[in-house]
This record gives structure tokens, sequence and C-alpha cells, in this order.
């Protein structure tokens, strides 16, 4: 179903379409853009999927590091991310992938050929976008946004563009699998299977009720019927983009295999300490996914640090911060020391030389490597998988997660049958990724299948045991371990529940507000007069009526 092989071919028959039909000077319109008659249809949609992959990719990495799956970079939230950062994520979702659509749109409509799957498709694509926007930004221009006439499209509401969704995706259901329809050249995430398009539909539809369940007092019953038809996706129906192992020309690889896997060590990217340690030593039974998330160059951190200068990591002859020590948070690396070197929410030290010390992403999501105990130093750009992973989209256990979400606020069946069912699908996904390795490595380092069932009935006894509050805490920590490679649903869960509440703050003690969405694009307040950029990161998208400020509590 995963069509891994087309991605590298894609890509170049992607650069050959842009870069040799749009250099006719002859051509009156602008030379760097192709008319709807220029343009093939499905090499249109080849770049919509591939530019889906590459924007989830970014964007799902602020979500990341607000929620601690990956290291945050910042003494204060609003110094992490600059806006003139989002620029990519706003012109590749507006000027590519949406563009492209409507593109691809126009041109079906002059033909007199049946091109309903691609349409569904590019409305299911369109409706994830508009919402993954709304989710960070807030209001965004649509209903003008492509209207060629007005070079200021004025932004809606989030609630607008929801709906747009919702309207997308009901049009795409009614399209799927329509008699005479063509299938797509290349469809690299559901070979065709467009049941499978139809059941992801539904469940973008399942996240946009869920997501406003605060403020939508139909939301939950609108979630629940698609439940009751089971029209949603599950095992083995995962969406997420597959990178491929091309190196050169071009180079299919995961961008986070690119940034790691390199001469001199995984570059400047830390992993995260709080997810490190919660998944090592957050139960009595190590998390199965530890080796298959993180690959150690070293078996302990504190012998690889000078005790004198702390060169390596300074953190180590530091006095730990008050409110650290004050509230018996985990510093500067795991408990129980087992070589895993990360960093801290919020660290922003210099970068000292400890390229070959750090710890780097491993075989999920980014297609490196399986630590096997072997310790050895990342000095090349050819190992484990070798950039073959995944960008996970939406994913089948986080359906089961939200329905354990709704079970806790008064929904339908056990909160702890789901959550064990989500924990269960997305542990046998991981161990799929050892079959990627290009490499041997020590298979008997594979945890063994019982250590799955102990690791998740310890999960679920520490739940069943806790108060509505640990509960809450335990749902939310499962779930963001489960999101490496995307953490738009951990950004939208903490926002919207505020647990894990005993998640690591903040390294600053004074880090400002929470960011309840992003800045607008820098380039996007330059050229567009009805855009005003925020005063400061406290604005909230339309469906968050959390309190305005100390929430999440622990930021």
């Amino acid at each position: 179903m995963k069509n891994i092989k087309y991605i590298a071919l894609l890509m170049l028959g992607l650069i050959t379409l842009y870069s040799c039909e749009t250099t006719d000077l002859d051509k009156r319109e602008n030379p760097n853009f192709l008319s709807p008659d220029q343009s093939d249809i499905d090499l249109t949609m080849n770049a919509v999927l591939i530019r889906t992959g590459e924007f989830t990719n970014t964007i799902g990495s602020y979500g990341s590091r607000f929620t601690r799956i990956r290291n945050m970079a910042g003494n204060t939230y609003q110094e992490v991310f600059g806006a003139a950062i989002f620029n990519t994520v706003w012109n590749q979702a507006y000027a590519d992938i949406i563009n492209d659509i409507r593109t691809m749109r126009t041109q079906i409509e002059t033909l007199d050929i049946n091109y309903d799957n691609h349409l569904a498709v590019g409305e299911v694509i369109e409706a994830y976008l508009i919402v993954t926007l709304v989710d960070y930004f807030g209001e965004i221009p649509y209903t003008e946004a492509f209207d060629i006439e007005n070079l200021n499209p004025a932004p809606d509401n989030g609630s607008v563009v929801y709906q747009a969704a919702l309207d997308l995706l009901d049009d795409a259901i009614s399209k799927f699998g329509s008699e005479g329809s063509l299938e797509l050249a290349n469809d690299f995430f559901y070979g065709n299977d467009y049941d499978t398009w139809e059941k992801l539909a539904n469940t973008l539809k399942m996240k946009i009720y869920i997501q406003q369940r605060l403020v939508n007092p139909s939301a939950m019953s609108e979630f629940e019927a698609i439940v009751n038809s089971g029209d949603y996706i599950g095992e083995g129906e995962d969406f997420v983009f597959n990178w491929g192992s091309n190196i050169d020309n071009p180079n299919s690889r995961h961008p986070l295999y690119n940034a790691q896997y390199q001469p001199g060590g995984p570059g400047t990217w830390y992993m995260s300490n709080w997810l490190m340690d919660r998944m090592l030593n957050g139960r009595a039974v190590e998390d199965p996914r530890m080796r298959y998330y993180f690959y150690r160059q070293v078996d302990d951190v504190l012998s690889n640090v000078n005790p004198d200068s702390g060169a390596e990591k300074r953190c180590v002859i530091q006095t730990i911060p008050p409110h650290y020590a004050d509230n018996n948070v985990l510093y500067c690396f795991p408990a129980n020391d087992r070589g895993y070197w990360g960093r801290d929410h919020g660290q922003d030290d210099g970068i000292p030389p400890d390229g070959f010390e750090r710890t780097a992403f491993g075989i999920y999501p980014a297609g490196g490597r399986f630590d096997d105990d072997s310790f050895e130093e990342i000095d090349d750009n050819n190992y484990g998988a070798e950039g073959n992973g995944i960008t996970p989209i939406l994913l089948a256990s986080t359906v089961d997660f939200w329905r354990a979400e709704a079970a806790l606020i008064g929904g339908p069946g056990a909160a702890d049958e789901f959550l064990r069912s989500a924990m269960e699908k997305h542990i046998a996904y991981v161990r799929t990724f050892a079959n990627r390795s290009a490499s041997t490595f020590d298979a008997s380092l594979i945890p063994d299948a019982s250590q799955d069932d102990d690791y998740i009935n310890a999960v679920i006894s520490d739940f069943n045991a806790g108060s509505t509050e640990e509960k809450l805490n335990i749902h939310a920590e499962q779930l963001f371990i489960s999101l490496l490679g995307n953490g738009t649903d951990a950004y939208n869960f903490y926002r919207r529940v505020g647990a894990p509440t005993n998640i690591q703050p903040n390294l600053e003690p004074n880090p400002g507000p929470f960011p309840r969405t992003i800045f607008y694009p820098a380039g996007e307040v330059q050229a567009n007069s009805n855009i005003s950029q925020k005063p400061n990161l406290s604005v909230k998208t339309f469906w968050d009526n959390n309190p305005d400020t100390g929430f999440p509590v622990n930021n």
C-alpha cells in the first residue's frame, strides 16, 4: 500500500516538470507558473502528495517542541520561533499545495474525463491543510484566499474554515470510488485503495469534532456517530508519508536523517530529556519502543563529561535550578544513566563539542539506526534504514487515544480499553521498522514481545489506580510518546485538555505565556494589509476556551 519505491523517481519527475516546462521565455504568461493547460494532472497530484509530507514534517516539528516530544531550544516561548520561520509552511500550504489542487480542479473541469478520485484526494488534502493552519495560526484567509483579483484576502474565523473542511470531506466521500473514475498514477499513501481514503476522510472529521468539543455542543455526538459507523482508519491504515533512501539527484531521505546522520555526528539537534526519561523510567518496565526511537553513541553520560569544566555537557557541573529542585523535576539527563544524551525543555546553551556523544533519532520514525548497544559514532550518511522513515500525519492509534479522551469526559466505552488498544497498535507499528534496516544489527536486542504486554499492563494498572487528573496525565503521556515525528495532535491536546500537568517545565523559570497559537508569517504580514501581526502568543484559536492565562499549568 505504501509505494515507497516511487518517491525518488517522482521527486525527480517533479524537478523535471517544474524546471523544463516553465523555462520557455517566449510564453506570455509568467514563466515561473504553469497554466492549467500546460500541466499534467498526475504530475500535479504527485506534487500535492509529496509536498503534503514535507509540510507535515515541518509544521509538526513546532508542536513537537512545544510539547517536549522534541527538544525546544529557547529560554522564552516568544523567542523560540521568529515570525519569518513560518513563511515556509505558509507558502507550502497556500502557494504550492492548495494552489496546485485548485489548478488541477480547473483543468479537470475542461476535460470530458472522470477524475473524481483525483478531485476527492485533493479535497481530503486541502481539508487537512486548512484545519492544521487554523490549529497553529488561528484565523486564516480562506474564502477570499484564492481570488486572483484580491491581493489582500481577509482572514476567516477558524470555525468558518473548519466548516469548509467538513464540506470538502463530505464532497470527497461522495466522489471516492466513482464508477469510471481514473486512478491516481502514483498514490503514495494508499495505493489507490479508495475505501481507505474514504475512511481517512471520516477520520479527519473525527479529528475536527474532538478538537472543537469545548465550543460545539454537538461535536461529540457527531464524533460518536462516525465511531458507530466503523468507517474510519484502523490498524494497517495509518496515514503516513514514506521517505526514500536515495541520497543524490534527488535526496529522498527523511529530513531528520539528513540532519543527524552525517560526518561529524548528529548536527545541532538534541533529543528531549523528558521523552527519553518517561520511556526509560516512567514505569517499572522500559518502553519497548526505546531502541527504535533513539540511537545512543555512548553507553553513559557522566564518564563522557569532563568533571571539572563540563565542556561537553555543562549542566552536569551546574546547580539545578530551584524550580526544578523544589519540584523533583528531571534535570540534565535521564535517571538510570545509560547514555541517553539530550537536553531539557527550553535549554538554549551553545553547541559544545558533543557531536559524538549526542543521542540521535533511531530507526523510527527517521529511518536511522536501531540501537543494539553497539555505541558506534555517527560519522557517515549510510546507517540503519538510510533515511527510509516516515512522517506520521494521522495514525490509527491516535483514533483510540481520542476515544479514550471521549470516555474520560463521559462518553461511551471504557477509557482503559481504548488506551490499551492505542498502545498495542502503535507499538506493533513501530516494531515493523526493524525490517527497514539496510545494515545488519544485533537482532537479539529487539525487545521480546512479552515486554510489550508487561509495559502496557503497567501503564493500565497505574491508569486505573489514578485520580481523574492522574488518568489524564497518563493518557497524555502515552499519546505524546506515540506522536514522535509529528506533534500537531499533541499540541492540540495540550491546549484542549491541559495534560500532562506533570510535564517537565521550561528551564527558564519565567518563559512567558505558552503559545496558544503561533505568529503569522512575516512575509504574509508584509504582503497582506488585512493581516496584522499578533501582539503576543496568547491569542487563542477558536476552539480553545480554556483560561487565558496560567494554562497549561506547567509551561
